[in-house]
C-alpha cells in the first residue's frame, strides 16, 4: 500500500531525528542533503600558554591546542568540515571563518550569528569547505585575535589546477611578546593630533572604558616564529614554488619582496586571478595572496617586508637553494622602480556572467573617518554597536561605496560574501572578487556583492583596534 506523507509530518519527523541524534542540527541536515559528503574532524582548544617565537622572551598567549599559529586544517574542495571548539580561556570565544561564505549560524560573530561560547563549553562549528582557497580561521571576540588565536584554513581544489614542485604556507603575525600579547601594558600608537607622543601602559585616552590603541609591536612572526628564527624555505633550481601567503596580523600592513626574484600573483583572497608579475606584493589584514616564483637563482634569499617605521621590516623569512651555503641571505632593496601590482592591475582568471546588468538595486555609501584626537574610529560617523543596519533583499545587487576620510588605511572585510571590485575601465566579466580590499587615505573605491546569503553578516575594517573602536556595521537581509 502507497503512503503518503504530508510536508507537516516530514518536518516534524527530522525535528524529531534532530533532536534525538543529539547533533548540530545543521550537521544532521548536511548529512541528510549530501550523504555522500567525506565528513573532516578538527578539535580545537582555546586555553592559555606559554610561548616563545625563537627570538625573544617566554611569554603568555592565548592558543589553539597550545600553538601559534593554531594548528593549520587543510581539507579538500566539497568536504565537510567539522570543528569541535572547547573554551579553556577564562573568557568567551568564538571562531570565525574568515573569507568562507559559510551559513550565517556558523560565521562565528558574537551578538550577530551566535552566542559566545562560554568558559568550560564546547561549541560544534560546521559546513562544506568550498571554495577552494587560501583562508584564516581567528577568534572574532575582543582583542583575543592579538592574543594568538588564529590559525590557516587551506581548501584544496577538488580537481588541481595549478602546476608546482613545492608548496608553503606563510602565516604573517605582528607580537607585543609579553604576557597578554597585544592587551599588554605596552606603548601604544596616539591618535593623531594627541600632544605626548607614544604611551606607555595605558590606554592612551581620555575616559577608562575607551577602546584601547594600536600597539607598538615587538615582533614580526612567520608561521610563529621571529627571524632570525624563522623556518627557512627549501627550494632547488628549477622548482616553481608556490607560496600562499595570510595576512592574520591585527595591524599591520607588509610590503613583500623575495630578493633576486619576481613574484607571479595567481590568487587574491582565495579566488584565481590572471598571473601578474610583480617585484612587491601588497597585503592588508585579513588579505590572502597564493604567488608563485621560478627557482632559476641559486642561493641565500631573504623574503621580507618593507621598513615601515616601527619595525615592520624585521618580518624575514628565508629562501635557501638546495646544495647553497647558509650564508648571510641578501635582503631585497626597495627602491624606486620596482613593480607593485595593484587591484587595478588584475583581472579575474575566468570569464564570468559577473553580477547582473543595470545599475545596482542598493546602493550604501560609506565613509570611513576617526582617530583625530579622539580613539573611536566610525563608518558614517556611526560607532558601532550603534549603527543603522545595511540592509538587502535576498537576489539583490549591491554596491557599497568606500571614501576613506581619515589618515590612515582601512582593509575593510565583508562576512558571507565576495563582492566584486568595480573598474570601469574593465568589463565586469573581468572584475576580481575579493572579501578584503585596503582603501587608501583620501580614496574612493567601490565594490559590488550579489545579496545570496541570507543572514545577518558583520562588516568592518580589519584592522583590530579600529575594528574595536567601532568602525563596523552589519549587512541585514530582510524578508
Amino acid at each position: 500500500m502507497k503512503t503518503t506523507i504530508t510536508r507537516r509530518t516530514f518536518v516534524k519527523t527530522i525535528s524529531g531525528a534532530i533532536l534525538a541524534s543529539g547533533l548540530h542540527p545543521l550537521s544532521l541536515l548536511q548529512a541528510l542533503a549530501e550523504p555522500k559528503a567525506q565528513v573532516r574532524e578538527f578539535r580545537l582548544s582555546a586555553s592559555p600558554a606559554t610561548v616563545n617565537l625563537g627570538f625573544g622572551p617566554d611569554f603568555a598567549a592565548w592558543t589553539y591546542n597550545g600553538e601559534v599559529p593554531g594548528p593549520e586544517i587543510r581539507v579538500r574542495e566539497g568536504e565537510v568540515i567539522r570543528v569541535v571548539l572547547k573554551n579553556y580561556l577564562p573568557e568567551e570565544t568564538t571562531i570565525h571563518w574568515h573569507g568562507v561564505p559559510v551559513p550565517y549560524l556558523m560565521d562565528g560573530v558574537p551578538n550577530v550569528t551566535q552566542k559566545a561560547v562560554a568558559p568550560g563549553e564546547t561549541f560544534i562549528y560546521e559546513f562544506e569547505a568550498k571554495p577552494a582557497g587560501s583562508f584564516i580561521y581567528h577568534s572574532h571576540v575582543n582583542y583575543q585575535l592579538d592574543q594568538g588565536l588564529y590559525g590557516a584554513l587551506i581548501i584544496e581544489p577538488s580537481r588541481q589546477k595549478d602546476s608546482y614542485d613545492r608548496e608553503y604556507t606563510l602565516v604573517l603575525e605582528d607580537w607585543v611578546m609579553r604576557d597578554g600579547g597585544g592587551i599588554a601594558a605596552t606603548q601604544r600608537r596616539p591618535p593623531m593630533g594627541m600632544m605626548g607622543g607614544m604611551m606607555r601602559g595605558r590606554r592612551g585616552s581620555r575616559i577608562p572604558d575607551d577602546p584601547l590603541l594600536e600597539p607598538v609591536y615587538d615582533g614580526y612572526a612567520v608561521n610563529g616564529r621571529v627571524y632570525p628564527e624563522t623556518s627557512p624555505l627549501a627550494v632547488a633550481t628549477g622548482d616553481r614554488v608556490k607560496l600562499r601567503i595570510l595576512n592574520a596580523s591585527s595591524a599591520t600592513i607588509y610590503d613583500l619582496s623575495l630578493a633576486g626574484h619576481a613574484l607571479t600573483i595567481t590568487y587574491a583572497d582565495g579566488n584565481p586571478v590572471q598571473p601578474v608579475e610583480t617585484d612587491v606584493l601588497r597585503i592588508g589584514m585579513g588579505e590572502r595572496y597564493d604567488v608563485q616564483f621560478t627557482a632559476n637563482n641559486p642561493g641565500t634569499w631573504l623574503l621580507a617586508a618593507r621598513e615601515g617605521g616601527f619595525g615592520e621590516a624585521m618580518l624575514r623569512v628565508p629562501v635557501i637553494y638546495k646544495g647553497v651555503s647558509r650564508n648571510s641571505p641578501v635582503p631585497p632593496v626597495f627602491h624606486q622602480g620596482l613593480r607593485l601590482a595593484t587591484y587595478w592591475d588584475l583581472q579575474a582568471s575566468y570569464p564570468s556572467q559577473g553580477i547582473g546588468s543595470g545599475p545596482p538595486g542598493r546602493f550604501y555609501p560609506q565613509t570611513l573617518s576617526g582617530g583625530m584626537h579622539s580613539p573611536l574610529w566610525s563608518i558614517n560617523n556611526q560607532v558601532y554597536p550603534n549603527v543603522e543596519p545595511l540592509v538587502v533583499r535576498e537576489g539583490e545587487r549591491v554596491r557599497m561605496a568606500y571614501l576613506n576620510r581619515s589618515m590612515m588605511p582601512h582593509p575593510m572585510h565583508l562576512h558571507g560574501h565576495f563582492f566584486k571590485m568595480v573598474n570601469s575601465l574593465l568589463p565586469k566579466e573581468r572584475w576580481i572578487s575579493k572579501d578584503t580590499i585596503i582603501v587608501d587615505p583620501m580614496q574612493r573605491v567601490d565594490i559590488e556583492f550579489q545579496a545570496d546569503n541570507p543572514g545577518n553578516w558583520f562588516h568592518h575594517c580589519h584592522n583590530l583596534y579600529h575594528m574595536e573602536a567601532g568602525m563596523a556595521n552589519v549587512v541585514v537581509y530582510q524578508p
